[in-house]
């Protein structure tokens, strides 16, 4: 029996478990709520013989925003009390931990990516095994230009090197057709497409017996652990820690209580915008 859900809708499709964050009024933030709710519902996809492939999307306009905060959505002991910087290392090492369910679940997991896929959002996305977009969709992550470094960075393990850092020394977002490009996403698909697409791959994968899934889905994972990904992830994590305290992080932060949050985004982000090469520059 599936549980009832704050912040999820959950289905059974034949074979395939999809989950759906449902709180599009807020861009679907990840909040404490709704990532436990998230991981919950991933164990019990997993542990349910009958389920071979599991979806996870959104409802309205955006996969996620990324890591919000959500009054209703908070219980006691889920933020650090003195803020410590041990105790910001500790925070963003569970928060990787947590992702990693994700990403060792026993099935494959599909990210079904529409609208705003940002921040915290991608690491939700790219700790699935296949991640599919809409054309039009936006991915990145922005935060990397005043707050800190991603906390579970698996953009390395997706992209390569170079395009990792392309992204993360700018902060810049791609479309869904320019992540295909560079091998973030699997495939894309026109917005109002994009159900049915995804619904098709996860019922083709799940044509395949259930343990033949698993042990193609280890093996590969095997690789990636081997490349040094659960390392990396409590080196992100302690590097995200030391960039909270960063002396831009530290005015940015200072910003928002000044500004607001929105305000502050806007105001940082004017500086990335693409320059109007549309006039010609003068003569010299």
């Amino acid at each position: 029996m599936t549980p009832d859900y704050a912040t999820l809708v959950v289905e059974q499709i034949d074979h395939v478990r999809r989950i759906t964050l449902n709180r599009p009024e807020h861009h679907n933030p990840l909040t404490p709520r709704s990532m436990r709710e998230i991981l919950q519902a991933v164990e019990l996809a997993e542990a349910d013989e009958q389920v071979r492939v599991v979806i996870i999307r959104s409802s309205g306009r955006s996969f996620s925003s990324g890591y919000g905060y959500v009054a209703e959505d908070v219980e006691e002991g889920d933020f650090a009390q003195n803020g410590s910087i041990e105790d910001d290392v500790t925070a963003m090492i569970r928060l990787g931990s947590g992702w990693g369910r994700i990403w060792d679940c026993l099935i494959p997991v599909i990210a079904q990516v529409h609208g705003n896929c940002l921040a915290g959002g991608t690491d939700l996305a790219l700790h699935c095994d296949v991640v599919v977009a809409a054309e039009d969709a936006r991915i990145g992550f922005p935060p990397v230009r005043s707050m800190g470094v991603p906390p579970t960075n698996m953009w390395i393990y997706n992209v390569g090197p170079q395009w990792a850092k392309r992204l993360l020394l700018t902060g810049d977002t791609v479309t869904g057709r320019e992540a295909k490009d560079i091998g973030l996403v699997v495939a894309t698909a026109p917005a109002e497409e994009l159900d049915q697409v995804v619904l098709d791959l996860a019922s083709r994968m799940a044509l395949i017996g259930r343990d033949l899934l698993i042990g193609n889905k280890r093996v590969v994972n095997m690789g990636v652990e081997l490349m040094g990904r659960s390392q990396l992830q409590k080196f992100a994590a302690m590097s995200d820690a030391v960039g909270h305290r960063a002396p831009e992080a530290l005015a940015f932060s200072e910003r928002i209580r000044q500004i607001g949050l929105r305000n502050a985004v806007r105001e940082r982000d004017d500086g990335f915008r693409p320059p109007d090469r549309s006039t010609p520059p003068p003569d010299r």
